[in-house]
């Protein structure tokens, strides 16, 4: 399972500071005190296992199977978890950084242009990562008083978005410290459990339309910005312009967004003008960071260029839009409108994969969804090839189809429940979701696609 703990001695670190050691080197059932990473050329930051794993047998045979020959390994740690044995320190290449521009910078002129394509585009793992905040689960299972504590969080939320859109229009401008207030809680609940939060981010929204799918936006992009390795600024910064995004949609007229037909060319122009209306209100509002800013106007920007309202393309689109186009077009698509049912979210990553195969979306950006969300998103109900029904209660990250499910065993009088990490079993896996078949090929299938994706 995903999560960071700080290492003994409060050190922290990105993997310039890891050592490569020998999978066979590898001690059995020693408990990881921090994450181990992929030591492959130009693969250093996949995450491989987190902080709080057992290095059972079963996980250092799956590594060796998935090609991993040597595993990135904090200093701290070489010796308790080696047999002994190390290759010489490895250093990963240099990341690029997203720093706040100034807030100087008209939204109406291109980003600088970007550091060179990093080897593994998009990813990083650096000291200031908020990912090393993460706290592994201490156990599989949902803790229902925290599961209690988010509904109370996340409803509230609701409400309090609502209010700001009000405000937003109603007074001509927002306000930053409430915005801010809002992502840092977001944060704080992500460092506590990751899927617990990400659980109703990942929701179809069926109501509370514009504000509950701005609020559910930010709190995906969120996540996947975490996975992505974003510094805390970065994702204070997206959360802050994901909840405000769809602002601009309360100044167009009502029916071209609560329409039961689809628009002709003249209304989805004038659609289209809502980034414009939010951006040029953000523009009045003083302390609004950049990247807010650039998150509301360039959202619905296409790397390809065929996005709006600028149609701005490839290094003209700011990073942490790029993140959060690919969190709001999924919600977009897992979530009933009046004139079309959601997709199921299998059905969603498979049409985000394929449009980022044509160009429209980062690869990066979609590889964090993946990691995030899973081919299979929390509360999913799947069956498993052994015939019974199981509920998705965490995700596995790098291992799309193979989430954690709790399967309810009816065989005996009393129901028992049993959670399985399908990441762990080599005998089960996913074949059905709920109205969808699922080939038995589609983990290979869907690797295939994502290695596709990373060459892009």
């Amino acid at each position: 399972m995903l999560g960071q703990k700080t290492p003994r001695g409060g050190k922290t670190g990105g993997t310039s500071d890891y050592v490569s050691i020998p999978v066979s080197n590898l001690r059995v059932n020693a408990l990881l005190q921090t994450a181990i990473y992929d030591a492959r050329p130009g693969l250093q930051h996949i995450l491989l296992l987190a902080a709080g794993r057992v290095l059972t047998e079963s996980e250092i045979e799956a590594l060796k199977r998935r090609g991993v020959t040597a595993v990135l390994v904090h200093p701290s740690e070489v010796n308790r978890i080696s047999e002994g044995g190390t290759s010489a320190k490895t250093t990963a290449p240099s990341r690029p950084v997203l720093r706040p521009q100034s807030t100087s910078h008209s939204l109406h002129h291109s980003p600088q242009a970007p550091d060179p394509k990093p080897a593994y585009p998009g990813f990083r793992l650096e000291r200031d990562s908020f990912l090393h905040r993460l706290q592994p689960p201490n156990e599989l299972s949902r803790n229902p008083e925290r599961a209690a504590e988010f509904d109370r969080s996340f409803e509230q939320n609701i409400g309090a978005t609502a209010e700001i859109y009000e405000e937003f229009i109603d007074a001509g401008g927002v306000s930053p410290q409430r915005l801010g207030r809002m992502s840092e809680q977001h944060l704080h609940e992500i460092s506590l459990d990751f899927d617990e939060f990400l659980s109703r981010g990942v929701q179809p929204v069926a109501k509370n339309y514009p504000n509950q799918h701005a609020l559910q936006t930010a709190m995906l992009a969120e996540s996947m910005g975490v996975i992505m390795g974003l510094r805390e600024d970065e994702l204070l910064e997206l959360g802050f312009g994901c909840m405000i995004h769809d602002a601009g949609m309360l100044l167009v007229p009502a029916n071209l967004h609560q329409t039961d037909r689809p628009l002709q060319l003249t209304e989805r122009l004038e659609l289209q003008k809502h980034p414009i209306y939010a951006a040029d209100l953000l523009n009045r509002t003083r302390n609004v960071p950049h990247g807010a800013k650039m998150v509301v106007y360039q959202m619905h920007e296409r790397l390809n260029g065929t996005g709006y309202p600028r149609q701005r393309q490839g290094s003209q689109i700011h990073t942490l839009a790029r993140i959060a186009a690919v969190a709001d077009t999924y919600l977009a698509m897992v979530s009933p409108r009046s004139f079309r049912p959601g997709l199921p979210p299998y059905k969603a990553v498979e049409k985000l994969l394929f449009a980022t195969r044509q160009g429209y979306f980062d690869p990066a950006a979609v590889r964090g969804l993946l990691h995030a969300v899973s081919l299979f998103p929390l509360g999913s109900l799947v069956q498993l090839s052994d015939g019974r029904t199981g509920k998705v209660v965490r995700g596995n990250r790098d291992r799309f189809a193979q989430p954690v499910v709790e399967v309810i065993d009816t065989s005996d009088t009393l129901p028992k429940t049993e959670l399985i990490d399908l990441s762990q079993r080599t005998d089960l896996q996913v074949v059905t979701t709920i109205g969808q078949t699922i080939s038995p090929t589609a983990p290979s299938d869907t690797a295939a696609t994502e290695a596709e994706i990373l060459a892009t």
